[in-house]
């Protein structure tokens, strides 16, 4: 009985998920000219948000080059900034809350050259309440908060890669 219960549970919860339009993100579909590229101007070895950029285009089937090759799209960083804000100042004037922004600004180069798109901008937010009195808490929540937030870009990239045509 008990396992006829949990089974036809189950079985509303699928079909719950699936008539609510919930499905898994799949792939980005880039076109053909970017299936290798080459990214300009930032440190896809060292850089937190370069190495999970490389990864996830890499996992989208683009082949992402070291150095430059010939034949190969070009992706130009214009801007890559992470700024910390002050939101909000207590009674005491110490900081009681941050805002952690980052702006990523790149354009495409086809193969041949040609420009692909403008200089496209995507950008994420995120605020959070600082406690003073747990700094090395505080210290690992932005931690956490900004590779959410490189995580975030990273996926407005690969969107944005896919609407060129």
């Amino acid at each position: 009985m008990n396992r006829v219960v949990m089974s036809l549970m189950t079985g509303i919860l699928m079909l719950t998920l699936t008539a609510c339009g919930f499905h898994l993100r799949g792939e980005a579909n880039v076109p053909e000219s970017l299936k290798t590229i080459y990214i300009q101007g930032l440190n896809i070895r060292q850089d937190s948000f370069g190495l999970q950029l490389k990864r996830a285009l890499t996992r989208n089937g683009i082949q992402v080059l070291d150095t430059y090759k010939e034949g190969a799209a070009v992706m130009t960083v214009v801007e890559n900034v992470f700024d910390q804000n002050v939101l909000s100042v207590g009674s005491d004037a110490k900081v009681t809350e941050y805002e952690l922004e980052t702006r990523f600004s790149f354009k495409v180069s086809s193969p041949s050259g040609e420009p692909m798109s403008d200089v496209i901008t995507v950008q994420a937010r995120r605020d959070y309440q600082f406690d003073r009195n747990q700094l090395l808490a505080m210290d690992e929540q932005q931690t956490v908060i900004r590779d959410d937030l490189n995580k975030q870009m990273v996926q407005n990239v690969l969107r944005r890669l896919s609407a060129l045509k």
